[in-house]
């Protein structure tokens, strides 16, 4: 599974994008965010909260419930702030 990350979440993260092999038990966007939460410990408070990102799943925007499979390609944006 291709993952891309955008604006602050790249440094948070440390890539643009990463190449994973999903687990079998990671079935949804939510569960994505639990592995990635791990694997990122500077992004993990963030990744925590599923419901504060925007998520993109081949070209659609979806909600953390979406189911996902190893052949999506996910972009996930984080928060952004306004002025």
């Amino acid at each position: 599974m291709k993952i891309r990350f955008y604006s602050w979440l790249k440094t948070r993260t440390g890539c643009e994008e990463e190449t994973i092999t999903l687990p079998e038990t990671v079935t949804t966007i939510e569960g994505l965010t639990g592995l990635l939460a791990e694997r990122h410990q500077d992004a993990a408070e963030l990744f925590r909260m599923p419901q504060a990102l925007r998520y993109v799943v081949d070209r659609r925007y979806v909600e953390p419930s979406h189911g996902i499979s190893s052949a999506d390609e996910i972009e996930i944006y984080p928060p952004v702030t306004g002025g």
